[in-house]
């Protein structure tokens, strides 16, 4: 089973993508959407919340893509996954 949430190759940035604050401490997050599981760089505050970040839908379809490649997958393996964790996986 892939383990969509994981940021273990997903790059941080120097900025947090939710607030904007540059601050010591960056890690990736991962937020669960309707168009797919994304990757974004976040600061410890943000990092700790609930807050998802406030994205267009073109850039949630950049950064879901983004973050299959992180994972080594592609976006059919990735709605697969998600269809397996909602228990609706055809397989």
């Amino acid at each position: 089973m892939i383990d969509l949430l994981s940021t273990d190759n997903c790059p941080v940035g120097f900025r947090c993508e939710i607030c904007g604050d540059a601050t010591d401490g960056m890690v990736a997050v991962t937020a669960v959407t309707l168009l797919g599981v994304l990757c974004v760089t976040a600061c410890p505050r943000c990092g700790d919340s609930d807050m998802a970040p406030s994205v267009s839908i073109g850039t949630a379809v950049r950064l879901v893509a983004q973050h299959c490649g992180h994972l080594g997958i592609d976006l059919d393996q990735m709605a697969d996954a998600l269809a397996e964790l909602h228990g609706g996986g055809e397989g």
